[in-house]
């Protein structure tokens, strides 16, 4: 009996401490009207901001969080008369939050005082852009509806929220997918003539022209941009060649395409670039409707097919790798494979040879939104024993690959919807639903037993901070590794082994990013920097 009993006893034990990786850590708002739903979770002062409620009736508030549920504050109520969600797009501006309310332009510096209205005008659905230390916004101060987009600036004042641009004199602008690179801002645009084009803006009126109309009989719709070799990538269709690769370097002489492959037809339609081992790899569209993995050097004849699948149980996904991310110098993703006939975990080291399979579940995998945190990859997967898709981790390798014990829960589909992971204290952060299928809590990640420790202080600095072009990385240590996260969770670069304590970030947009250090010794570190204009 007492043998049994230590059984249980070190059972129960092993299931805490193995649960204690993944922790729900607020329940506010249980059984409302999805709980606290923490959304747009940002880093800001050394907290987590992000809009939720503490209201079974949906209101919506900017809220604050030091990872604790007694640190999780209400900063402000936003307008107690909505009951539905409405705010979106909260962005680090200088010493400022930005956000969206719809009909309105609101700014906070994380107290309840300094937390107001900017300007009321009715929000378009772009994204934000940050350049020279102004932020770029689609909106109408018409009223109008539908909404007659323009450009429109800010510089955190209620005086410097102006319109910039009128792009369209005649309607909708429809801007979209702003991209900050090399000292411009590249979107999306219509001006009443040409339809969805490519616009450039150096940050000045008369400096925000239609680059290029990459398609003159209809929608060009560049998308997917993306900094490379000191020029920006992109996919547009210019209404023959379906939708291929461009490149620009900022002028309309300079902004021509690369690829045309699957043409005529739907072309190459490349999507979820990501830069590795100097190359830009992504999901293609090959010839029989299948996407395939593709690395491209920004040249025609470099663009070239690294792993393919044509398996008739297949249909017509082809090998379709998704969710790729870069971890410890090789690219890990979700991609299909035809012997389980499921989508599993593979790695490549950018070639097809090594392009390999990592699992091989034959119950079904699934893995999605992968991110490369510490020592590990976290993603979501689906787990055969719950029955559902849960939080996963791997270290790369087919048995280091497992399902840390989710607190409990009941639901299917627990990260639905979910937006993306964000570090803070040695911890990932995150929205899911444990415990009730549609209580959305603020929940998070750590490789360490007893959850969230408390980032050390002062080890780690940086020289010159803000930094234009280079910063030094002071340290009483050998550095053995370096990663440098953008404020959404992105990886803007990861580098093992570096030659010297001089970090290269003239590539980088401008914005503030996360510094994570690891020194000879194992220990991390974190610090923040500022990547200033060049």
């Amino acid at each position: 009996m007492n043998k049994l009993y230590l059984l249980v006893v070190l059972s129960f034990l092993q299931t805490a401490i193995k649960s204690q990786h993944v922790q729900k850590v607020t329940s506010i708002n249980y059984y409302g009207n999805n709980g606290l739903n923490p959304r747009d979770i940002t880093v800001f002062n050394n907290k987590l901001y992000f809009f939720g409620t503490d209201e079974k009736v949906y209101v919506d508030k900017l809220m604050a969080s030091d990872g604790t549920e007694a640190g999780t504050t209400v900063i402000k109520t936003i307008d107690s008369a909505k009951g539905y969600t409405e705010l979106q797009n909260l962005t680090i501006l200088n010493n400022l939050l930005i956000f969206n309310n719809l009909n309105q332009l609101w700014k906070s510096d994380g107290t309840t005082a300094g937390t107001g209205l900017l300007a009321s005008v009715k929000m378009g659905s772009a994204n934000f852009a940050i350049l020279n230390n102004k932020l770029y916004f689609a909106a109408d101060n018409t009223n109008s509806s539908p909404i007659k987009d323009q450009l429109w600036q800010t510089d955190g004042t209620v005086a410097g929220t102006v319109l910039f641009k009128t792009i369209n004199p005649s309607g909708a602008a429809g801007i979209a997918n702003l991209f900050v690179a090399g000292g411009k801002i590249y979107f999306n645009a219509s001006n009443g003539i040409n339809t969805d084009q490519l616009w450039v803006s150096d940050g000045t009126p008369a400096g925000t022209v239609q680059q290029k109309i990459i398609n003159p009989t209809g929608r060009a719709f560049p998308n997917n941009f993306i900094s490379y070799n000191l020029k920006v990538y992109f996919s547009a269709n210019n209404g023959v060649n379906g939708e291929q690769i461009w490149e620009s370097d900022g002028t309309t002489l300079g902004t021509v395409k690369i690829t045309q492959i699957n043409s005529p037809g739907y072309g190459l339609s490349p999507r979820s670039f990501i830069n590795f081992n100097g190359k830009l790899f992504f999901n293609g569209f090959d010839t029989g409707s299948h996407y395939q993995l593709f690395a491209t050097d920004g040249t025609a004849a470099g663009t070239v097919k690294i792993k393919t699948d044509y398996s008739v149980v297949n249909g017509t996904l082809g090998f379709n790798p998704t969710s790729m991310v870069v971890h410890k110098n090789k690219l890990y993703f979700a991609g299909y494979d035809s012997i389980t006939r499921f989508d599993q975990l593979w790695v490549s080291d950018g070639t097809t040879a090594g392009t390999v399979r990592v699992t091989a579940s034959t119950k079904a995998l699934y893995p999605s939104k992968l991110y490369s945190f510490q020592n590990m990859i976290v993603m979501t997967a689906y787990d055969t024993i719950n029955k559902s898709t849960q939080l996963w981790v791997s270290d790369g390798t087919a048995s280091g690959t497992s399902c840390p014990k989710p607190p409990d829960t009941w639901s299917s589909y627990p990260f639905y919807p979910f937006e993306r992971f964000v570090p803070f204290n040695n911890a990932l952060y995150f929205r899911a639903a444990y415990s009730y299928f549609s209580d959305y809590q603020l929940c998070r990640y750590s490789e360490l037993p007893a959850g969230i420790a408390v980032a050390k202080q002062n080890k780690v600095s940086v020289y010159p901070n803000p930094a234009k072009t280079n910063f030094k990385i002071n340290s009483d240590k050998e550095i053995i590794s370096f990663r440098i996260i953008a404020m959404d969770g992105r990886i803007a670069r990861a580098v093992n082994h570096p030659s010297s304590n001089l970090v290269l970030v003239d590539e980088l947009s401008p914005g503030i990013y996360q510094l994570e250090v690891e020194d000879l010794d194992g220990i991390k570190y974190f610090s923040r920097f500022v990547k200033s204009e060049n």
